[in-house]
């Protein structure tokens, strides 16, 4: 895939990791995937779905049939199912009668109140500004040799190019640690060639409320504090990733700002002013093993009418609620033909302040389920 097609989050998650230095989401489906758990709430006017979150590797103690105003008539009520040792033989039946269902499961901690729900939904897309750009999943699903750059071996006079480019940019951090730069690295063979470079550093901080003073320092958008975390999940990492507001890629030599990189190779730099950098992107990092739950913050670049999600036709793509709050849940199957970046992913946004949340679970082998990581990000929404 271009980068172009790519969103800030995934540019980063696949470019920036590598810079940062960090190791580079029905119910009347065949029952329920075979009782997978896998859920849609039907449309609206049908019976709904509402879902409580179970305590850690807990199972639903009852469950109550819901059923909107529409399917019971007027004046009916809602019945209620006594709990029964097989609660999956249970719901088959609710399942089958076409009925959705409530889980119960008592105190979830202090950040969650008396009981926390989420309401699984039919996929649509959700605002990310109050002037209409909204958050949707790409027109078309990604297929095997589409969208996707195609590997070709470098000649080797690229793969010099490429050699002198890193020379070049390990110049320009050992010039310019910790600081910004633009730099253009030259080639002299018979057609010149030029190749613009970027020196924009992350800042990497490990303890919570240092990013929390370095996030209104440089005014950048802050995460808060996941009040709830997996047994193991610690912070491992908290990053606030610069840009340039303007980029001018004609960078003229000016003094000793031109230097040799042999073989008719040379390179010319321009420091960049501190007024030239936006912080418009922060993360953490949790981790436990080699399982990374990464969650960012990023401005929206109010210049595109929408933040688009890549997916397959294996994909499953629906629509969270949690307290009339949207987000869209991603989650990749066993069998995806593309690797999508994550296992995992949770998007939503706050339209006041034009800022995308994004909650992924990148390691294939993760064993954090759908209810934990919406837990997650609920603990963060405060």
């Amino acid at each position: 895939m271009g980068k172009s097609e790519l969103t800030t989050e995934e540019r980063f998650l696949k470019e920036g990791d590598l810079a940062g230095g960090i190791p580079p989401v029905d119910v009347h489906d065949p029952v329920m995937h075979k009782l997978g758990l896998a859920a849609i709430l039907p449309v609206e006017g049908e019976s709904a779905l509402l879902q409580t979150l179970p305590p850690r590797g807990g199972a639903p103690k009852v469950m109550r049939r819901v059923e909107t105003e529409a399917s019971l008539g007027a004046g009916r009520k809602s019945f209620l199912r006594s709990p029964a040792k097989g609660w999956v033989a249970a719901l088959l039946v609710l399942v089958l009668l076409g009925g959705g269902y409530i889980q119960f499961s008592g105190e979830l901690g202090e950040w969650a109140g008396a009981k926390f729900q989420y309401r699984v939904l039919p996929y649509k897309p959700i605002p990310l500004t109050n002037s209409g750009a909204m958050i949707v999943k790409s027109k078309y699903p990604l297929t095997p040799g589409k969208g996707l750059p195609q590997e070709t071996k470098p000649s080797k006079e690229d793969e010099l190019f490429q050699l002198k480019f890193k020379k070049g940019y390990n110049t320009i951090e050992k010039l310019f640690p910790g600081e910004y730069a633009t730099f253009v690295v030259k080639g002299g063979g018979e057609k010149e060639e030029s190749l613009l470079g970027l020196h924009c550093p992350p800042i990497m901080l490990k303890d919570y409320s240092v990013y929390n003073t370095t996030v209104e320092k440089y005014k950048a958008p802050g995460l808060n504090k996941s009040e709830y975390l997996p047994d193991g999940y610690v912070l491992e990492q908290a990053i606030i990733i610069p840009s340039f507001i303007k980029i001018d890629e004609v960078v003229q030599p000016t003094g000793e700002n031109e230097i040799d990189l042999g073989d008719k190779f040379r390179m010319v730099w321009r420091k960049e002013k501190p007024e030239n950098i936006a912080y418009n992107s922060s993360l953490l990092v949790y981790k436990k093993g080699k399982i990374n739950v990464k969650i960012s913050a990023s401005r929206f670049d109010e210049s595109k009418p929408a933040e688009s999600l890549m997916w397959t036709k294996t994909t499953k793509v629906e629509n969270i609620e949690i307290g009339g709050k949207q987000l869209i849940y991603l989650e990749t199957s066993s069998n995806e033909d593309i690797d999508l970046g994550f296992k995992n992913r949770l998007v939503w946004a706050d339209p006041e302040a034009k800022i995308i949340y994004n909650l992924s679970v990148v390691q294939e082998k993760s064993e954090l389920t759908k209810d934990e990581i919406i837990r997650i990000a609920a603990s963060m929404m405060k």
